[in-house]
């Protein structure tokens, strides 16, 4: 074993050469028995694992040390738990490893068990044409905002307040649109801000003025090693209509066909700046931020679509078995069941008097029956969204997501044999609304479920 874990057998010891005289050596119950453990893929790539490790008892007497078999000289790759699921991230290539679980418990002797996992890395590369780019855009709503100065990153001539953020609401609520297709859009909606070049005078919120009035038949590049974005199309802008390459307009007539922006984004995608230069060597400066989609909080049901739910021998391939359009009705009692994740961090299954049951909850054969426990909503249950790494993880014996026999690396045969956490691989769409999860079972089977929002 490693030094760590040395170190940390020897603690036990002293403990247990402490307590030992308190022990019941004929207590049978406290002998660590049945260690077992499952392997999980919980990334498209393949290369994110997940354990979780089984014994008699199964309680938080037990310490399981998960050695995930990727570092000889060092103990990065070592933890330890009393039974939630341990996370690890394999080297990013195709390889074997063997994977070692520990269990502990004072008072008793130590149990090991090995397996080989191997890693099949899958490079998951974003659709042709995509950009870091891609998505719907705003003017930061904050100070500083948009600014114009005597020269990059100087805004001394002129820069937005915060009071701007109000009274310029009009400027703020307009989108950016960057789609994956390459066109480019701006959403200006019933009113923006208008000068006195294009007619309003005072300035003002009022009409956008043609051709700067998002009916512009628009395209845009992204050069991310020359820090550039280029807008094609004559009434197209980023910030301001007014400002172009060299200069600012006096009419709308004068519009460019084609703009281009020095860029910098931020690390997480989020925030874009903006410069551009204007006569005499002065530059507008504009802040953008994402339009991030909305979290999963809400109420979720399993789709009302044929394919809701299915299982097969790898990612995305269904081919064993898929619920078709009559299980719609046939399974109403499932696919009303609900999956709520509340804005606290807390989740619930809200399931009615029926739901989906089968054999192995003691209906034989399946169909619409009485919840069975702890698989019943009654389990207090929290949520865990990792948007970057695409996961949802729920910490709560009997909690699920589409159905609940499935868990990481198989499928129960017993209630009573219900995980105090799963993690399902988990895909939001742009809009929020749709909620695609992938769990792997035995055998590298995955289950698929797609949810939508009430």
């Amino acid at each position: 074993m490693k030094l760590f874990k040395t170190n940390f057998f020897l603690m036990l010891a002293l403990m247990v050469g402490a307590t030992i005289a308190c022990e019941q050596d004929d207590d049978v119950s406290n002998v660590i028995g049945g260690l077992d453990f499952n392997v999980a893929t919980l990334n498209p790539n393949g290369n994110k694992v997940g354990v979780i490790a089984t014994t008699v008892p199964g309680d938080n007497r037990v310490v399981y040390t998960i050695d995930f078999g990727a570092t000889e000289n060092d103990d990065s790759d070592v933890f330890q738990t009393s039974g939630p699921m341990v996370e690890y991230t394999y080297p990013l290539e195709t390889a074997t490893y063997t994977i070692t679980v520990t269990a502990s418990m004072t008072g008793r002797s130590d149990v090991s068990i090995s397996k080989e996992h191997t890693v099949n890395y899958t490079i998951v590369t974003p659709p042709t044409g995509t950009s870091p780019l891609v998505g719907r855009w705003k003017l930061a709503p904050e100070a500083g905002a948009l600014g114009v100065g005597p020269g990059l990153n100087n805004v001394s001539w002129w820069s937005s307040g915060a009071a701007d953020v109000v009274t310029r609401s009009c400027l703020f609520d307009d989108e950016y649109v960057f789609n994956a297709d390459g066109t480019f859009q701006n959403i200006l909606g019933a009113d923006t801000w208008v000068e006195a070049w294009q007619g309003n005078n005072p300035e003002g919120c009022a009409s956008p003025v043609a051709p700067h009035n998002g009916t512009a038949q628009a395209t845009y590049s992204y050069d991310a090693t020359a820090n550039t974005v280029t807008i094609n199309g004559a009434g197209a802008f980023l910030g301001l209509a007014k400002v172009y390459n060299g200069g600012e307009l006096t009419s709308p007539s004068n519009a460019e066909s084609s703009i281009t922006y020095i860029t910098s984004l931020s690390s997480d995608g989020n925030t874009l700046e903006l410069d551009i230069e204007i006569a005499g060597g002065g530059f507008w400066s504009f802040k953008l931020v994402k339009q991030v989609p909305p979290g999963i909080q809400g109420t979720w049901k399993l789709a009302p679509v044929a394919g809701a739910l299915g299982v097969g021998p790898g990612l995305n391939d269904v081919s064993w078995w898929s619920s078709s359009s009559a299980d719609i009705s046939t399974r109403a009692c499932l696919f009303d069941d609900k999956y709520i994740f509340n804005t606290d961090g807390t989740f619930q299954n809200v399931l009615g008097s029926t739901t989906w049951v089968e054999a192995w909850q003691g209906t034989n054969p399946e169909g619409c029956s009485a919840p069975v426990a702890p698989h019943n909503g009654t389990a207090s249950t929290t949520y865990t969204y990792n948007a970057t790494a695409g996961t949802i993880t729920l910490n709560g014996v009997g909690a699920f997501l589409g159905l609940a026999k499935v868990y990481n690396g198989g499928e129960l045969t017993s209630p009573s044999q219900a995980p105090n956490s799963i993690t399902y691989i988990a895909e939001l769409s742009s809009d929020g609304n749709t909620l695609d999860l992938d769990i792997e079972i035995a055998g590298g089977g995955f289950w698929s479920f797609k949810l939508t929002k009430e």
